[in-house]
């Protein structure tokens, strides 16, 4: 399941569809990428479904390589997390140096601000939990 990676600058939310970013990445080389420690801590999932996200979690495929841009996770953060909650703190990742144009750019009055429910922090404590049943 691919959704899409958005960035508030400036006023704006600009806005990718993951697919779009897998298909410029495939001919890229995948590194060992440090996962940054702040990680955990910065990052929340807005209003979808925690049962959904831990299941993502469970099922992600961690020799998978997530995308990144300008240390930007573009796709790849259920891999994150599950590789966290497993005690690893590299994962490989495709490195995109030249982020296409957005496929979407929209003032950030227009997008519905959500309020985060929760950290990725308490998501990597359940999926630990989980893995260890």
């Amino acid at each position: 399941m691919h959704g899409t990676f958005s960035l508030s600058l400036e006023g704006y939310v600009y806005t990718w569809r993951v697919l779009d970013l897998i298909e410029i990445s495939k001919n890229i080389e995948a590194v060992e990428w440090s996962i940054p420690k702040t990680f955990i801590n910065e990052w929340t999932w807005d209003d979808d479904s925690l049962e959904e996200h831990l299941e993502r979690c469970m099922s992600a495929k961690t020799n998978i390589p997530i995308i990144v841009w300008d240390d930007k996770v573009l796709d790849g953060c259920h891999r994150i997390i599950k590789s966290i909650a497993l005690n690893k703190n590299v994962i490989d990742a495709k490195i995109i140096r030249d982020i296409p144009p957005p496929n979407l750019i929209v003032k950030e009055e227009e997008v519905f601000n959500y309020k985060p429910n929760y950290s990725f922090k308490e998501m990597v404590e359940l999926v630990k939990n989980k893995l260890q049943q």
